[in-house]
């Protein structure tokens, strides 16, 4: 079962997958040494497919607008989502990314719907966030107005 924003996700059978990628890089070479790099931790992805029953038709219709709909700004809506393995890996905030597909199953007379939902200012992007703000709020603004300070100087002096 999964929710988002309070609004049950219709179908049975119901299997959610959730996965993130911890970047990093081989710095090995050629060599056989295990050196790689450690580039964070990348948004989490929850993948979604469940049946609707062909007798649901207005619910994937539904479903299929709310991953369409737009903010006033023209981007995806973000979602809370509720779900056991969300919870699990931390995932609160969602929207809608990639492919969405329903494919129709006769045998038990529903569609197979698919989709994923790429996590949004996720735990490490707060925390990177935070520390990029602390990293400008402990730095010193250089000059931006060289040019015009070095100029002035040069009116000043005195000679022929």
């Amino acid at each position: 079962m999964i929710a988002l924003d309070g609004w049950q996700v219709p179908g049975y059978e119901t299997k959610i997958k959730c996965s993130f990628k911890l970047a990093g890089e081989d710095l090995s070479g050629y060599g056989s040494l295990t050196l790689s790099s450690d580039n964070g931790v990348k948004p989490a992805v929850l993948s979604v497919t469940t049946k609707i029953p062909f007798k649901d038709k207005a619910e994937l219709a539904k479903l299929i607008s709310k991953a369409k709909e737009l903010d006033e700004h023209g981007a995806r809506i973000i979602r809370t989502v509720n779900c056991d393995v969300a919870e699990s890996f931390k995932v609160r905030k969602t929207k809608f990314d990639g492919e969405m597909s329903a494919t129709e199953d006769e045998e038990v007379k529903s569609w197979v719907v698919s989709f994923n939902l790429l996590e949004v200012m996720s735990k490490s992007e707060r925390e990177q966030l935070q520390l990029d703000g602390e990293a400008s709020n402990n730095t010193t603004p250089q000059s931006s107005d060289g040019h015009n300070s070095l100029q002035q100087q040069f009116e000043n002096v005195e000679g022929p």
